[in-house]
């Protein structure tokens, strides 16, 4: 996780207003297979939880291949700041 990743994501569970909530990874079904989404949200079974740099994330089981070697970080694209997984390849058909 980036030093920008992290303040980012620091910021946005700040803001949740739902108790437990952590940046969670989860697969929602694709023309080409599983597809990567992310939330705010609480930790759902199966999901694995990692601390990273002090946050804990949620990882469903179905996608945590997909995250070796990616890098959470933050960037600000048209005046807005966003998530970004640096070294992520989405699959495609």
């Amino acid at each position: 996780m980036s030093p920008e990743g992290k303040q980012f994501v620091e910021q946005v569970l700040a803001q949740a207003e739902a108790e437990g909530a952590t940046l969670r990874f989860y697969g929602v079904a694709g023309c080409c297979g599983m597809n990567l989404s992310a939330e705010i949200a609480q930790a759902k079974e199966p999901d694995t939880v990692e601390t990273v740099e002090g946050i804990e994330i949620a990882i469903d089981p179905q996608i945590a291949q997909q995250l070796t070697d990616v890098t959470i970080h933050a960037e600000e694209e048209n005046g807005q700041l966003g998530l970004v997984l640096l070294g992520y390849e989405q699959s495609s058909c």
